[in-house]
């Protein structure tokens, strides 16, 4: 080993080596700072939910033709992967799902249509903010449901819904009657304090 010689273009080289390894160490050092974990539970557990409930949306069935569908039916999610079908058709040029998916490297929950044999990805949304993709899934499918066969009454979570509206407007009401009385306590009480004071 010690026998070898180092030129000076083999010092230029190895010179050149350290800054570019360095230069690529900083990189990926930069990378690993920059992906953070994108949360995706809260859009399983919503689409998990409403798979629970008697929601139709229009779609196209096997046959080609308009039809409507339970949600349960239309909806899967598979490792951190969220699918709603919009079509079913054995006719595979209009088959077509919207896929819920996130990006590690962009660090963003994609929302993509598929569509047709072989489809390529069309980016619909993108955001890392879970609640951002709620709310725009929220929309497509309000445009898709059959409001004939959808009664929001006979939905479980929807009675769920009304049950916590009315509690909290009665802890608020409590509270606001509390507070009322607090102040009336302490009007009653403060010209006594005042005067008892005065007097002294």
């Amino acid at each position: 080993m010690k026998d070898l010689e180092l030129s000076p273009a083999l010092k230029y080289f190895f010179k050149a080596l350290e800054k570019k390894i360095a230069e690529h160490d900083e990189i990926s050092r930069i990378k690993a700072g920059k992906i953070k974990e994108v949360p995706f539970d809260g859009i399983e557990k919503f689409f998990r939910s409403l798979k629970t409930q008697n929601i139709f949306i229009h779609t196209v069935g096997i046959n080609g033709k308009s039809v409507s569908m339970l949600l349960e039916k239309a909806v899967f999610n598979l490792n951190k992967v969220v699918r709603i079908y919009y079509s079913t058709s054995f006719d595979e040029s209009v088959q077509g799902f919207v896929r819920i998916q996130v990006d590690k490297n962009q660090g963003l929950i994609l929302v993509e249509r598929m569509h047709g044999f072989h489809p390529a990805p069309e980016m619909l949304y993108a955001s890392e903010d879970e609640g951002r993709v709620i709310r725009f899934m929220v929309r497509w499918l309000l445009r898709r449901i059959d409001w004939e066969k959808t009664r929001l009454n006979s939905l479980d979570l929807y009675q769920r819904y009304i049950e916590i509206q009315k509690e909290e407007e009665e802890r608020k009401l409590m509270e606001e009657q509390a507070l009322l009385e607090e102040k009336i306590q302490s009007a009653l009480e403060g010209p006594s304090k005042e005067g008892h004071s005065f007097n002294g």
